[in-house]
């Protein structure tokens, strides 16, 4: 993609940036149901959250002077920015200086916040039997091993612990998204494969849904039933069940594309309930430390969650991991000299960062990591990591 993102926010703009090519008549429909307004609003920075709150009950137009007046002056152009991108989305028209909520996405939004309208946009719970439900730490071991399992792929290790083989669908994402091409050896990682390593997994999984939609067009999908369908699956419950009764042929099929992901879960023993995972119920969330992924330990959660990275001011790395994933991503732009049952030890060397910049790695994409990753000992101080080191970088 031409937008690098190195962060959540930054790739919710990309979203918006895809919300925005939408024609009108496309963003009616998709503004016709509750579960993506709901999604679409979740996924708004702050500003742009209140604004829509303080018109959603008001039935009049409101002239955008007095919107600017609700902030103080050093932050009225601020807001006329965010007035303006949800123009750009279609959630405010404007005309001779008033403006408005669009009144389908206005009733809709009402709808999703207060249990009216179709509510079956949530999904439809499953009524079968309660032993055929699935344990929530079963849940996310299962997500894990499936989206560590595509990681594997991309940095050559998809014979890591006998994983499941990457279907063909997954191939084409990988491909469609040029995060990986064919080449005389087998499918090659490219230089937007490695900038997509080092982003957090809720950028990863924006990053595979965009494209996702993208492919679905090729296939001649109905765009807007797509879409839907997976802000329906953002703003599912996790670990509830849900039928698949009342989904079109489209809707099953994506079902089973986006279970090779790890995002979908569905039990061999019955395959009329699905179940969404963390990976995609936790992406419209503010926190990327969502509670909900602390059901079970997996190479991503300790990422995340404990930090593992000591970073020393001559450039030495000390890595408390035995993760073959967490040491193939540090070998982008780390000299690895040793290897422990639960350390690895480098250094950050001028070739090293040579190299991670000529695969299309930023310096910024470098330091993101490493901050994200630090040990507990180093989060605790300010800057997180050496100033020598991330001027040298």
């Amino acid at each position: 993609m031409a937008t690098q993102m190195g962060s959540e926010e930054e790739f919710k703009t990309t979203i918006a940036e895809y919300l925005e090519a939408l024609p009108t008549q496309f963003c009616r429909r998709v503004f016709s149901s509750p579960a993506a307004c709901l999604a679409i609003f979740r996924l708004l920075p702050t500003v742009g959250k209140q604004l829509i709150m303080s018109m959603l009950y008001l039935d009049a137009p409101l002239q955008l002077q007095d919107v600017s007046q609700w902030a103080k002056p050093e932050h009225q152009r601020m807001v006329k920015a965010k007035v303006h991108q949800l123009r750009k989305l279609q959630l405010l028209a404007e005309d001779a200086g008033s403006v408005w909520l669009n009144p389908i996405f206005r009733e809709q939004l009402r709808n999703a916040l207060t249990g009216g309208g179709d509510f079956s946009s949530f999904g439809i719970p499953y009524t079968g039997p309660r032993e055929a439900r699935v344990d929530p730490k079963r849940l996310a071991k299962y997500a894990d091993e499936r989206w560590e399992a595509v990681l594997h792929f991309m940095v050559g290790r998809s014979a890591h612990d006998a994983v499941t083989p990457l279907s063909e669908s997954v191939r084409d994402v990988l491909r469609m998204s040029r995060l990986m091409e064919d080449g005389p050896m087998g499918m090659q990682i490219t230089n937007s494969g490695f900038q997509f390593l080092l982003q957090n997994a809720a950028s990863q999984v924006w990053t595979v849904l965009l494209q996702y939609l993208r492919l679905a067009e090729l296939q001649n999908m109905d765009v807007v039933e797509v879409l839907n369908f997976l802000f329906q699956l953002v703003s599912l419950q996790l670990g509830r069940a849900y039928s698949v009764e009342a989904l079109t042929r489209n809707q099953r099929k994506m079902l089973g594309e986006l279970r090779d992901f790890g995002l979908i879960f569905q039990d061999e023993r019955d395959e009329r309930a699905f179940y969404a995972t963390h990976l995609i119920t936790s992406l419209t969330s503010s926190s990327t430390q969502s509670t909900e992924r602390s059901t079970g330990p997996s190479e991503l959660t300790t990422t995340s969650e404990h930090g593992y990275i000591i970073l020393e001011t001559n450039c030495r790395i000390y890595a408390y991991t035995n993760s073959p994933l967490q040491i193939a991503i540090l070998n982008l732009f780390v000299h690895l000299v040793s290897r422990f049952s639960n350390l690895v030890t480098g250094a950050i060397t001028r070739n090293g960062v040579r190299q991670a910049l000529m695969h299309g790695i930023t310096a910024d994409q470098i330091i993101t990591f490493l901050t994200a990753n630090a040990h507990p000992q180093m989060q605790s101080r300010t800057p997180v990591l050496p100033v020598t080191v991330t001027d040298q970088i």
